[in-house]
């Protein structure tokens, strides 16, 4: 196990997770969202190839409407 931070909580998950799996993991069931790993975004194709690594911060970020 390997200590991440996720929208600013300190969360536990398994190594070598990548993006789409750790998003499975975290049961994060929103459509539309946004991920930054260490602040830069991950494009959706590359969800596959980007490891989370031990101290990674993690944001995922939803849109947010208004006027």
């Amino acid at each position: 196990m390997i200590k991440i931070s996720v929208n600013g909580e300190i969360k536990e998950v398994s190594e070598n997770l990548n993006v789409k799996e750790l998003i499975q993991a975290l049961e994060y069931k929103t459509k539309g969202f946004a991920v930054a790993v260490n602040t830069t975004f991950v494009a959706i194709d590359s969800y596959e190839k980007t490891i989370i690594r031990y101290g990674d911060t993690i944001d995922i970020l939803s849109p947010v409407q208004g006027g």
